[in-house]
């Protein structure tokens, strides 16, 4: 029941079409990954949720939409998932270092501590994902961004509960031509 709704907490997320995100290998691209300018503009996204209590999987499309104001990225994402649900999620990472940012989102509890690792990104939260029959669980995810291309990144994130694990996601992520 918790890994159904996992995804909607999930943002800047992940492809899967047949495979566990455990499975995917990612060849990375020879450049950092820089969350503003990446995340500037218009992006797509596809990917799948992998329950890893019961072995269901959820597919998710996201329509992305970022905005940097020299500070702060603005990131509004439109989930629609393969059981038609829909939400809407709006990150703002707020730059306070050389690849450190502070992340907040409307589901986060506190913030999102978010770091550039090498040439990827890692973003380490707690979010308050509701269910359908309206009680809520604090899922801690651990999300990892990658540039895979010019115009591509992959996030693959590991989703716990009370430190049980609970799902894997996988989200590709491209920039509009």
């Amino acid at each position: 029941m918790v890994a159904r709704f996992c995804l909607a907490g999930l943002a800047l997320a992940v492809s899967v079409q047949g495979s566990s995100a455990a499975a995917v290998q990612v060849r990375p691209y020879p450049s950092k990954l820089v969350l503003e300018d990446f995340f500037r503009g218009p992006l797509r996204a596809e990917g799948v949720f992998f329950n890893t209590r019961d072995g269901s999987r959820r597919g998710i499309e996201v329509a992305m939409r970022g905005r940097w104001d020299g500070r702060t990225l603005t990131l509004r994402e439109d989930f629609v998932y393969s059981d038609g649900e829909r939400d809407r999620k709006t990150w703002r990472f707020t730059k306070t270092g050389d690849g450190v940012y502070v992340g907040t989102r409307e589901d986060v509890i506190g913030t999102a501590d978010v770091r550039q690792d090498g040439d990827a990104v890692k973003l380490s939260y707690t979010a308050r994902v509701r269910t359908a029959a309206g009680s809520s669980y604090d899922i801690r995810f651990a999300d990892l961004l990658r540039k895979t291309g010019p115009r591509a990144v992959i996030n693959t994130a590991d989703l716990s509960w009370l430190f049980f694990p609970v799902g894997k996601a996988e989200l590709r992520i491209r920039r509009a031509r």
